[in-house]
């Protein structure tokens, strides 16, 4: 019997958000696993996948058809109206794209559905599709769609109306009626229906199955995701769901058998695919092009501005004469990166144009611009670049912070069109790593914009170049292996806790699965294997695992085109508006438009903010391109660790690199930002040696000297790799480019070819001999596979310099921007206040009667007071309006009076709740307590007068009242809260303590029975033993990578600062009860101060209240002889045996002579040394009555851990990188 013919042409991907559990690619591997030659993408109102999808078909030699189920407005898509819940509010209609017209008018369609009908759902209507059903099959839909409707509603005319109005716009080879069979009674009435109607209206019927997941046993999990979507529990009695097993990627063979007896609409399904064959063109520029004034060429317009770049950088004074730069004059030769004058030459001279040295300088200048202008030409880019110098021109026209990133670094054109601010040929750039003229490939320049000022960027190329030919790109969410447990463990109904007992028990690994979490965690295992609930939660997981959750925007991209972006691809509208695409960032490249990273980068924000506060502070003007790069104060700050703020420097790992390399130029940033990585990490010991002269520095050959001397010997750039092949085999520097990637993807066919290309070159170009030669590529093979671009670090290592500069010369104002910037994250804020404390900087608390919106300097600019804005709960605009009401009287004198001045619709509850709370208001009348207590009568009071005034009442009694308002709206005299209690409001609100400390009441345990605090600890050497407490902040579990095994790190705080405790192997097992946020422990163990936070590999960790009884070798009740008679024997006698224990006991008795007197008591009065008992004999005898004796001798350290233990988490999961 012949195999069935059959395609799917009604088909779900993860793209119908949690609508579709088919990941695409299971869906095209099931597909060819089934032998489907054909296959339809049939997402709901958008075409998010097509290219994926597309792509993915095409690589299992299976046809993509192009389609989306629509949603069509009963009326005109402009209305805005209808029943339950937007119900009624569409239809589903199958389009499906024959060939080119089809497709666009697909992606037409989608667009209007999302851009001018969306209500509920994007929808279209039967206008649109009149205008747009050129190319396009339509299928009459599922139970959801008009005409089933009808038919199930017995309104048979109407139906057979609709059908002709079809059929008659997209024509009867076009329109087919579609018959479901998933077991649903109402399908089997409207195929009743549509099967002898198909005959009658000369139209085919087609069968389809509604795919929503690929095997049948994925309809549980489907069943989860859309309670996901819909916020509802599985076991919700009304909520939306699918007949059971139904709907996934059917056999041909169980197509056939379902539709016996209408074969014809399951052989019409291969008809159709037929007749759509769909080509996507990839690869063709769509590119806009620049339109320079009248009289200008592109190249000439271009140049024009380039002659004004060589003055700016250069002090050049350059004429453009056709296509040929004609330099008149130079201010000063010693400004050219490459002018090297004579060793003979006069300090003091001013070498001109007609000086050999410099005229050579400034060929070479020239002829490196002209050079990458021919490539520009060449390549057809001439129009990018006069784009982006154009925005970039605008941007710092209006004062926006702009620099370049990646290895458009490494163009000259880039550097004197200010896109970027590193000088290539001073820091030894390659132009080819950005454009190779033989690798055909658009250039990608990313931008960094000052983060609070991006949105104006966009807005200025939407302006420019039309708003229909730019949007921002679309990025998609997924459920990675916590999130997914977290929402399967939601809707079946499990508590809070118990989800998220499972999600942590997922070790903390970037894009981890839940494969490997079971290998990798224990605890989930366990619970996995014992917990029928849990097993059914993760098998779910298991089928919904890394599928689409979402769309967002994506933070950098931005795509320009050259004609309206409709044209080429569909659009959508973000919730606040924004216009983006519906392909992500891969396809977009794909389809050759213009795609630029436009990332707001808040470090340029706050060194903005930063020189704004230093002009408005010291009447300084700070211009961040033109400070000098060798000053000393900026590289003492960075060798002395103070890196907290410094962009790409202030991680722990960082801060402890930058102490021990001792920076003294750009070019050791920028080595550090490249080396500072997973894979490249290995290398930086070796590097530091080698810095200090540690280590012989040898060459594999000698022409690798010049290459590599700047980082010592070790080649940890791509431009490096490029450099050697050129130099050693003779490789163009394109040809070079070629190399380093194909070194990269490590293909071997490609690596064998290019092995004999530089043995072969070697030889011809400097006679290395063949095994010299193979030496020196498997060298550049191993460097090129972790080598980073030098242009994107150099980029980076110019604004981590630029804000150490600014840390170093105006702390107070750079600590300032920087609060400001991470006002919204509380665990920052309390670092940064902690490096305030460390540079002797005083951060004042918020006050209402003072603070500003922002951080920023107060009294002589020496301190920092804390912006009110950064009050969690608060935000700028009631802020505003507090300080407007604050300028426009008296300072605030209570909490009436400030109600009474401002706008309470503003200034609610909420708000004044946590300026209370945090301590803003303590500059008011009354406690704390008092103040909360009288809110709401405050607020009810303030809003009465409002009103009064609003409508021009006044009271009976006028002025007497307004007079006699203090006599009743006074604050009551309440007992303030609890120290606990206000600690941890501010610690909540601000993210440090401003009345004291929770550690207070353990100062006097602290100080007798800790050896050392968190800063002095760091003097110890490595291996030396300690013992130090305080109150764990926070603990992070994981799964250590080498051994497979649970750790966990807790932060643990002092009244000093804080260290760090890890527990790995044994220890994690005996400690971890204790390891809990909130805790108050002491640590025996090892000091390791390898990193710039120290850490702790304990011995022991005990509670710090049992530390007394743990650490005391003896107790003294001191006593004067005169006190001492039967009735306070008694009494002392009754308090010892109340605290029986094990830790002797003596009587130091004062005589009147000044003699002291010990008296051993016996082991019947031995004590339980304890705060208590110290306490109550101070109490009983008077202060400093009670002494310990306490033991001060450690344990040896463990000699069976190496000093870098092999077992330990790598450090960078335990300091991020910057």
């Amino acid at each position: 019997m012949p195999k069935p013919e059959f395609v799917h042409l009604h088909c779900h991907t993860e793209f119908s958000l949690l609508d579709g559990a088919c990941r695409v690619d299971r869906l095209i591997d099931k597909a060819s696993e089934l032998g489907f030659g054909s296959l339809a993408i049939t997402d709901h109102g958008a075409m998010f996948g097509a290219i994926n999808f597309y792509r993915a078909a095409r690589a299992k030699d299976i046809k993509p058809i192009i389609g989306c189920e629509m949603y069509v407005a009963p009326g005109s898509r402009h209305e805005k109206k209808s029943g339950a819940r937007g119900k009624e509010a569409y239809y589903h209609l199958v389009l499906l794209a024959k060939d080119e017209a089809g497709y666009q008018n697909l992606v037409r369609l989608a667009t209007a559905a999302q851009l001018e009908g969306y209500y509920y759902k994007p929808r279209i209507d039967k206008e649109l599709l009149a205008q747009h059903s050129e190319g396009l099959i339509c299928l009459s839909g599922c139970l959801a769609s008009e005409i089933p409707r009808l038919i199930m509603a017995e309104e048979f005319d109407k139906a057979r109306d609709q059908i002709d109005w079809f059929k008659q716009t997209f024509g009867p080879e076009n329109y087919y009626l579609e018959l479901h069979n998933h077991g649903i009674a109402d399908q089997a009435k409207v195929n009743r229906q549509l099967i002898p109607w198909a005959a009658d209206m000369g139209l085919k019927l087609v069968a389809t199955n509604d795919v929503h997941y690929v095997e049948k046993s994925d309809s549980h999990a489907h069943d989860s995701l859309i309670c996901i979507g819909t916020q509802a529990l599985l076991s919700d009695t009304n909520r939306m769901r699918y007949v059971q097993e139904q709907f996934y990627l059917r056999s041909p063979e169980e197509m056939a058998a379902l539709f016996a007896e209408v074969p014809d609409a399951v052989r019409n399904s291969m008809e159709i695919a037929a007749k759509c064959n769909v080509e996507i063109e990839f690869g063709k520029l769509n590119y806009p092009v620049f339109n320079p004034p009248e009289g200008h060429t592109r190249e000439g317009y271009l140049r024009k501005f380039l002659a004004e770049g060589f003055a700016v950088r250069y002090g050049m004074k350059v004429r453009v004469d056709g296509d040929t730069f004609l330099v008149e004059s130079l201010a000063d030769a010693s400004q050219l990166p490459n002018y090297l004058p004579p060793e003979e030459a006069n300090p003091e001279a001013k070498p001109g144009l007609d000086d050999p040295a410099v005229a050579k300088a400034v060929g070479e200048l020239v002829e490196r611009v002209d050079y990458e202008l021919d490539i520009m030409q060449q390549m057809g880019y001439i129009s990018y670049f006069l784009i982006v110098g154009d925005f970039i021109r605008y941007g710092r026209e209006q004062g926006i912070t702009c620099v370049a990133r990646g290895s458009a670094a490494g163009s000259m054109v880039s550097y004197l069109l200010e896109i970027s601010n590193v000088d290539p040929l001073k820091y030894g750039l390659i132009f080819e790593r950005f454009l190779n003229p033989e690798r055909v490939s658009p250039p990608d320049i990313d931008i960094d914009f000052a983060d609070d000022r991006r949105a104006e960027m966009i807005e200025y190329v939407r302006e420019k170049y039309g708003r229909d030919s730019v949007a921002q790109i679309i990025t998609f969410g997924t459920m990675g292996a916590k999130s997914v447990i977290r929402d399967v463990g939601r809707v079946m109904g499990l508590s809070y806790g118990e989800v998220d007992r499972l999600a942590k028990m997922v070790p903390t690994e970037l894009k981890i699965t839940l494969k490997n979490a079971l290998l990798k965690s224990p605890d989930l295992k366990v619970a996995y294997d014992n917990e029928d609930v849990t097993r059914e939660l993760i098998d779910t997981a298991f089928v919904l695992e890394d599928i689409t959750r979402n769309s967002s925007v994506h933070a950098a991209g931005v795509v320009i085109g050259a004609e309206p972006l409709v044209n080429i691809l569909p659009l959508k509208k973000d919730e606040d508006g924004a216009i983006t695409t519906q392909y992500p960032m891969g396809p977009v490249e794909d389809l050759g438009l213009l795609k630029m990273d436009f990332l707001g980068l808040k470090t340029l924000t706050v060194i903005r903010n930063t020189c704004e506060m230093v002009k408005q502070w010291r009447g300084v003007e700070v211009d961040v391109d033109r400070v000098p790069i060798d000053d000393s104060k900026a590289y003492d700050l960075l060798n002395n660790g103070h890196t907290v703020g410094v962009f790409q420097l202030e991680s722990a790992g960082m801060r402890d690199l930058c102490r021990k390399f001792k920076l003294g130029t750009i070019e050791h940033i920028t080595a550090l930002v490249a080396l500072y990585r997973p894979g490249p990490m290995d290398l930086i010991p070796d590097f530091i040696r080698r810095r200090h002269g540690e280590v012989e520095i040898k060459y594999p050959h000698p022409l690798l000297e010049p290459i590599a001397n700047e980082t010592y010997g070790i080649l940890i750039y791509q431009e490096q790799v490029m450099k050697a092949a050129q130099v050693l085999a003779g490789y163009t520097l394109g040809a070079a480019d070629l190399l380093r990637r194909a070194m990269g993807k490590k293909k071997v066919e490609v690596m064998q070819e290019q092995r004999e290309l530089f043995v072969q070159g070697c030889a011809e170009h400097n006679k290395i001999p063949k095994r010299k030669a193979n030496e020196i590529f498997d060298l550049l093979e191993k460097f090129a596979g972790y080598g980073f671009n030098k242009s994107h670090a150099a980029a980076y290592a110019m604004v981590a310099y630029q804000t150490a500069y600014l840390k170093a010369h105006f702390p107070v104002e750079f600590l300032a921007a920087n609060m400001t910037n991470d006002m919204g994250d509380t665990a920052k804020l309390g670092v940064l206040t902690d490096e305030s404390k460390v540079l002797g900087i005083e951060v004042l608390p918020p006050d209402i009667n003072e603070s500003q919106v922002l951080f920023a300097p107060a009294r002589d600019g020496s301190v920092i007071r804390f912006g009110m804005a950064a009050i969690k709960g608060v935000g700028s605009i009631a802020v505003e309006e507090l300080i407007k009401a604050r300028e426009t009287g008296e300072p605030f004198a209570d909490l009436f009076d400030l109600c009474d001045r401002c706008d309470t619709r503003t200034v609610n509850r909420k708000v004044l709740e946590a300026l209370i709370r945090s301590g803003a208001c303590d500059c008011l009348a009354g406690t704390r307590a008092g103040q909360f207590s009288v809110i709401d009568r405050a607020l009810a009071k303030a809003s009465s007068q409002a009103r009064d005034r609003e409508s021009g009442q006044t009271s009976l009694f006028g002025a007497f009242e307004e007079s006699s308002q203090s006599m009743h709206d006074t604050v009551p005299d309440l007992a303030e809260w609890k120290s606990g209690d206000i600690l941890a409001a501010e610690k909540e609100l601000l993210g440090f303590y401003v009345s004291g400390h929770p550690l207070d009441p353990y100062r006097e345990l602290l100080d007798e029975y800790s050896l050392h605090d968190s800063e002095t600890v760091k003097a110890l050497e490595s291996r030396k033993m300690t013992r130090v407490g305080g109150l764990i902040a926070t603990v992070q579990r994981g799964i250590s990578r080498r051994t497979n095994k649970p750790y966990a790190i807790a932060t643990v705080e002092d009244l000093k600062g804080s260290f760090q405790v890890l527990c790995m192997n044994e220890n994690y097992d005996k400690y971890q009860e204790l390891l809990l946020s909130n805790k108050t422990v002491l640590v025996i163990g090892e000091a390791n101060n390898n990193e710039d936070t120290p850490k702790i590999f304990p011995v022991e960790i005990i509670a710090l209240d049992d530390a007394p009884a743990k650490f005391t070798r003896q107790v003294h009740f001191r006593v004067t002889g005169s006190e001492l008679g039967p009735e306070k024997l008694d009494e002392l006698h009754g308090l010892a045996t109340s605290h029986h224990g094990r830790c002797p006991l003596f009587l130091r008795i004062r005589q009147q002579d000044g003699r002291l007197v010990f008296i051993d008591t016996s082991k019947k009065y031995f004590v339980r040394p304890s705060v208590k008992l110290r306490d109550a004999v101070n109490e009983m005898l008077g202060q400093d009555s009670y002494y310990a004796k306490v033991e001060t001798t450690l344990p040896e350290p463990d000699k069976r851990r190496p000093l870098q233990t092999t077992d330990a988490p790598d450090s960078h999961a335990m300091s991020p990188a910057g």
